[in-house]
């Protein structure tokens, strides 16, 4: 980068004002703030909520009118300075090479950190103690769960194989054809939020295993967790069509008849299939003296490690790591008959080394910055040391 442009970049008022050390302060004590703030609401909240609010966003209200700033939005401002500051303040030499890379080091942790908020898969699994699963499920993302009924087995175990279609990618009358089954599924209606209604007027129009005909879009909920959607299909299958309803809140899934073949049919949260087998082993809850309010919760797991279980507890501050997958506690439930339920928060990370890379970067630039001036240290105090006579 030539003198003379960066002689011009410096008279750029905005980039003047990008470059003050006072932003980089700020922006250091708001991370600071929401870090401790969004952690404490993680214990009324939950984990997914308080990432949302504090975290993910550029800006949340605080007692429903006051604007606060969220963390993705101090990251990129933080970004930016960081770079303003390389464009007009920083002293290109190599006495300060050591601060060069203590700086890219820095920038990699923001691009780190926008890769793994768009990339890293975000679900979560719930279970009772001695359950086990290798599928977790989306916070607030749907899918079209379509399967052949599997046949009995002896041994009571139950293998399907499930496809799933993403909802929010269906077109409404757009024709979509499931693959060896001989079904074209064609989206009619598709509520994100709706309302589920039996009619009692002996007209069944719609094919629905739970008696449901008919739905009504509902007012989305802040939450996007609250949200329960519904579908209207046409399924049109060798013997013919017919209209389908389909309801997120129902747990039986709709049987429908095509070729000799019975298929079921289910609006359920995405599936994520996972490459082990995770179990809940103990569910241990504490509760402040005289209440039922958790004070504690943390859950002792196990990991299917090709053969032999690996057991740890996750806390709240303390998640599992395996492969490239994280958990973390999140909440817990508990039912009619008292019967307690862990949820675990299930990050897929695709991106997790790269932050290992930018504090690689980062720890080599402090210990060249740090070497250099000891270095130069040594020759200063030689250099001013008298001669012997």
């Amino acid at each position: 980068m030539t003198s003379k442009f960066r002689q011009k970049l410096r008279k750029i008022k905005l980039l003047q004002a990008l470059a003050s050390l006072r932003i980089t302060c700020l922006g250091i004590f708001l991370l600071f703030l929401l870090t401790l703030w969004g952690t404490i609401a993680q214990v009324q909240s939950g984990l997914y909520l308080a990432q949302e609010r504090f975290f993910h966003s550029f800006y949340f209200l605080v007692l429903g009118f006051i604007p606060f700033p969220g963390g993705q939005l101090v990251m990129w401002i933080l970004f930016i300075n960081v770079l303003a500051v390389m464009l007009i303040r920083f002293v290109y030499s190599w006495k300060n090479f050591g601060i060069l890379v203590i700086h890219i080091g820095l920038l990699m942790f923001f691009v780190s950190g926008y890769v793994i908020l768009n990339t890293a898969e975000e679900s979560h699994v719930t279970l009772k103690e001695g359950q086990a699963t290798n599928v977790s499920s989306a916070f607030h993302d749907w899918e079209l769960a379509i399967w052949e009924a599997p046949p009995e087995r002896t041994d009571g175990k139950v293998i399907r194989t499930v496809t799933g279609v993403d909802v929010a990618r269906l077109k409404i009358n757009q024709p979509l054809p499931m693959e060896d089954s001989g079904i074209i599924i064609k989206l009619l209606e598709y509520h994100r939020n709706a309302n589920a209604y039996a009619v009692n007027d002996g007209d069944s129009r719609y094919l629905n295993a739970s008696g449901v005909q008919k739905i009504e879009a509902a007012k989305l909920e802040k939450e996007p967790e609250r949200n329960t959607p519904g579908i209207i299909l046409e399924v049109t299958t060798p013997e013919g069509s017919s209209h389908v309803i389909l309801y997120g809140a129902e747990r039986i899934p709709t049987p429908i008849e095509a070729g000799g073949k019975t298929y079921h049919l289910s609006l359920r949260l995405k599936r994520y299939p996972m490459p082990f087998t995770l179990k809940l082993v103990e569910f241990i809850k504490e509760e402040h003296p005289g209440t039922q309010t958790a004070r504690s919760f943390k859950s002792k797991v196990a990991v299917d490690t090709g053969g032999q279980w690996r057991e740890k507890p996750i806390t709240m501050n303390n998640p599992l790591r395996h492969r490239e997958y994280t958990f973390y506690q999140s909440s817990f439930s508990v039912d009619q008959f008292r019967n307690e339920s862990s949820t675990l928060a299930v990050v897929r990370n695709h991106g997790r080394v790269l932050p290992y890379i930018s504090t690689f970067v980062t720890f080599a630039g402090l210990v060249i910055h740090f070497a250099m001036a000891a270095v130069n240290t040594r020759k200063r105090q030689r250099q001013g040391a008298p001669h012997a006579k």
